[in-house]
């Protein structure tokens, strides 16, 4: 005998009469899936009463190695369930007033309706108060328990949710359990990722104060408030070209900031020139992949009163403040410009003080010509080090600048404290 191709010994050998059968004992018992063939080999030519034969004294011939089919069945499942608590789309997470658990099981769960986990067996806090369950429901093949709440958690608020197994047996009708019966353990408070979008603004308009001209303007805009630095455009510009109105996009902004250096603190005179962020970009465009993403604050701030030798910031600095789409960890930006400032690319110091243009192909961005306007594309990373927070908390804050270098001092650095240039 050979099983998956090691030979397993014959401890014993029955011989079957009437049913014409010959039972061999194994020294192994053979487990289910595993390949067996056999083989005989005839004592000899004469009639041996050693070798299979008939009543009448013929002996079986011998036989090579002859497959044999494998009856063995699967040995039962006795792993029970268990909670995943890791990845974004099945560790434990709540929408609404629906929270979904997932387990990780080779076969699928019981979702008998009869026969489910009560009610109370769940615990969950939302901000630390508890949040009653008012209906379980299993789904057997995709292995998740669904949860509805008492009341529907809102944006940004803490949830946990612990389970309490009805009993120690192993096969409990009102437990979650797998169709082998096995139930799933107890768990402890475990965090829940909150899911639930923020609501949108439905804020009547608000009249805001923007440094442009000191006019007094509506914003019907459904973003964050804004600060009172803010140079926002309050017309019905599309700054983009996508067709739509800015004002009704929360990841279009359009900003006329002072043509100064210093525009923040000493506005003057000067030209406004439109300037337009879009966050969640595509070549400029809103990517339909990048819901969620808003910008939040866009403001103009003084240049540093040092920079690298041959640096201009025409518009001195232009910082803003956005959040980012769900389930990414970057976001993708386009800043329309002027094409008459003659700027290079979105400038940023880097945490050594080094100025960085991002919007260069080393750093994945570009600049491109639309519409008599400089279309300046780059990426942040949230907590990344162009992140001004430093934390990988949704928000990405960025002051930078769109700046030009003369070409006849390209490679020089300054000597100031503002680090050089790349």
């Amino acid at each position: 005998m050979l099983v998956n191709g090691v030979a397993n010994a014959v401890t014993n050998v029955t011989v079957e009469a009437r049913a014409k059968t010959v039972t061999l004992t194994l020294s192994t018992a053979v487990s289910h899936g595993q390949t067996v063939t056999v083989a005989y080999a005839d004592p000899t030519t004469d009639n041996d009463a050693n070798a299979i034969q008939d009543a009448a004294g013929n002996d079986a011939a011998h036989f090579a190695a002859t497959e044999v089919v494998n009856n063995t069945p699967a040995p039962a499942d006795a792993t029970p369930p268990q909670l995943i608590t890791s990845g974004e789309t099945t560790r434990p997470r709540v929408n609404g007033d629906q929270l979904v658990l997932s387990f990780d099981d080779s076969s699928d769960l019981d979702a008998d309706p009869i026969y489910k986990p009560a009610n109370e067996a769940f615990t969950v806090l939302v901000n630390g108060v508890a949040n009653a369950v008012t209906n379980v429901t299993v789904q057997a093949q995709t292995k998740t328990v669904t949860l509805t709440l008492t009341t529907a958690v809102t944006s940004g608020q803490s949830v946990t949710v612990a389970y309490a197994a009805p009993s120690p047996d192993s096969n409990d009708a009102n437990a979650i359990q797998d169709a082998a019966g096995n139930d799933a353990p107890s768990f402890a408070a475990t965090a829940v990722t909150n899911h639930t979008p923020a609501p949108a603004d439905t804020m009547s308009s608000v009249i805001r104060t923007a440094t442009v001209d000191s006019a007094i303007a509506a914003d019907n805009r459904t973003s964050a408030p804004l600060t009172n630095k803010d140079t926002r455009d309050n017309t019905n510009s599309d700054g983009n070209g996508d067709g739509i109105p800015d004002s009704t996009q929360a990841a279009v902004a359009s900003t006329r900031p002072v043509l100064s250096p210093t525009g923040a603190s000493q506005p003057a005179d000067a030209a406004s020139p439109p300037v337009t962020l879009v966050a969640g970009s595509q070549d400029g465009k809103l990517d339909p992949d990048s819901s969620g993403a808003r910008v939040t604050r866009l403001e103009q701030e003084d240049a540093p009163a040092q920079l690298p030798q041959g640096m201009e910031m025409p518009l001195g600095l232009l910082s803003f403040e956005t959040t980012r789409a769900t389930g990414r960890s970057s976001e993708p930006f386009s800043l329309y410009v002027d094409a008459a400032l003659g700027v290079g690319g979105y400038w940023v110091q880097d945490s050594t003080g080094t100025w960085i243009n991002l919007s260069s192909a080393p750093y994945s961005g570009k600049v491109a010509s639309e519409r008599e306007r400089l279309r300046l594309d780059f990426e942040i990373t949230d907590g990344g080090q162009f992140d001004a927070d430093g934390q990988a908390n949704g928000v990405i804050t960025a002051p930078g600048a769109t700046a030009r270098m003369q070409l006849s001092v390209v490679g020089q650095t300054s000597d100031a404290a503002s680090g050089s240039w790349f």
